[in-house]
């Protein structure tokens, strides 16, 4: 029975099979263990349109965008419902600007802080010419503190209550912004509380109006100590304005700070892009921090999210340094494969040329069967039917062992192949010639007659 060459398979189908292997075991390990891509959308809770928290998202978004990612800007009323947002299952907010001293720890075990970007004064304005210093004074005053879901009418209400005022017994106004500001203005209310920056508007407006005044709390070092999550800052005098050298004395104010809030949901890679971003937007400072102190894992009031802990320690991740955010995201989830790749490769390149040179010589060695075969009947005797059968037999196999492929290296197995063949050929020629001197000339097609005398037709 002879075999066909064409079957033969190549070295390379033994390199194929060993990528074959390779390329599995990475796709098992890329579904099993490698960690979804980061989201290309992110939805950011900011507060009002008019507010500082939704002009820094609006930054943020054109800084993403250039690395591919669409950040979502939702405004809404403020801090508290910012939070709630995070916290809703089926919200699908996931970052947010947060004041501190409105989120619980406790309540919110499902939100992580990832920086506090700068402090938001809490300014106290009031009408009259009576100083104010204490927020005992506030009693039986029409206060204005924000509306529901916003952070100034969150610490107003922590600080009016820390002082024996309530709801119950005092006016509390829900306006906000330039409304509050507005309505100071007209005496419509006596007291407005503001938790903003130093470069909002009405405030400028409001500390130049001479019938408004600033309250200069004289516990501002206190308060710094019973709510952690507040800090006494000075506004030096000019600070805001040199030419009408506004204020025109110092002043001590207690801040909160703006923190950036995250669900634990959110993709880790994500985190270090958007701190990223933040010290873009934030790192140089403002009139009340200096150069490079924001954003900060300091000054929060929820548990720092642990990607944000490494980026403090040790900066962006390397990749990120000197890729696009795409491209360093895919490196760093792919990195978990080097492990199972190096253990599949190691053992397989190890056996991969064994395999090569086995394959090769196969080609060679699985006519020696076919060869031993023949000679062993050779041996134990033919027929001049079956020795003619069998030198056919032999001229096929010399024409396919003719045209088999095998590299340089190898024409030492593959010329003894060939001469073991001859030498078997002979044995059968040998035998035909022994077996045609019994009979009659020209009575075997091997053999041919000339002058009288058989001879071997090839």
């Amino acid at each position: 029975m002879t075999r066909n060459v064409a079957r033969n398979r190549s070295p390379f189908s033994i390199w194929l099979a060993v990528i074959s292997l390779c390329t599995a075991g990475l796709v098992g390990t890329y579904v099993l263990f490698v960690e979804a891509p980061p989201p290309r959308r992110i939805v950011i809770a900011t507060g009002g349109k008019d507010g500082a928290y939704y002009r820094f998202a609006q930054l943020y978004a054109n800084l993403l965008k250039s690395e591919g990612i669409t950040l979502e800007v939702r405004s809404t009323q403020g801090s508290v419902e910012n939070l709630k947002l995070l916290m809703d299952d089926d919200s699908d907010v996931r970052v947010a600007f947060v004041q501190t001293g409105i989120a619980n720890s406790e309540q919110c075990d499902s939100l992580e802080a990832l920086a506090s970007l700068y402090r938001e004064p809490l300014w106290i304005f009031y009408r009259g010419s009576k100083g104010i210093d204490r927020l005992t004074q506030l009693k039986q005053q029409r206060i204005a503190i924000g509306p529901e879901g916003s952070g100034t009418r969150g610490i107003a209400l922590q600080l009016l209550k820390a002082n024996g005022l309530g709801e119950k017994d005092d006016e509390f106004s829900a306006l906000a912004g330039n409304l509050a500001a507005e309505a100071l203005e007209r005496g419509e209310i006596d007291v407005a509380f503001f938790v903003a920056g130093v470069d909002a508007k009405y405030v400028r407006k409001l500390l130049r109006d001479p019938e408004i005044h600033l309250a200069e709390l004289t516990h501002a070092e206190a308060y710094e100590r019973q709510f952690r999550f507040l800090s006494a800052v000075k506004i030096d005098e000019g600070l805001l304005d040199l030419q009408q050298n506004i204020p025109s004395h110092q002043i001590v104010l207690i801040a909160p700070a703006a923190t950036l809030v995250a669900h634990r949901s959110l993709h880790p890679a994500l985190v270090s892009l958007l701190l990223k971003v933040a010290t873009k937007v934030h790192q140089q400072g403002d009139l009340l921090s200096n150069v490079g102190e924001f954003p900060s894992p300091k000054l929060t009031d929820l548990p720092l999210n642990p990607e944000a802990e490494r980026y403090f320690r040790s900066g962006p991740p390397v990749l990120q340094r000197f890729m696009p955010f795409w491209l360093a995201s895919m490196l760093d989830r792919l990195k978990i494969m080097i492990i199972p790749l190096i253990m599949l490769l190691m053992p397989l390149m190890r056996v991969a040329p064994p395999l090569v040179r086995w394959q090769t010589r196969r080609k060679i060695y699985l006519w020696y069967a076919e060869l031993r075969r023949i000679d062993l009947r050779s041996i134990d005797g033919m027929t001049i039917e079956e020795a003619d059968s069998s030198l056919e037999h032999l001229h096929r196999l010399e024409q396919q062992i003719a045209r088999i492929g095998v590299p340089l290296s190898y024409m030492e197995e593959y010329y003894n192949l060939r001469l073991h063949l001859n030498l078997v050929r002979s044995r059968v020629l040998s035998i035909l010639r022994g077996e045609a001197g019994h009979s009659q000339p020209g009575s075997h097609p091997g053999f041919r007659t000339e002058g009288g005398e058989s001879t071997l037709a090839r």
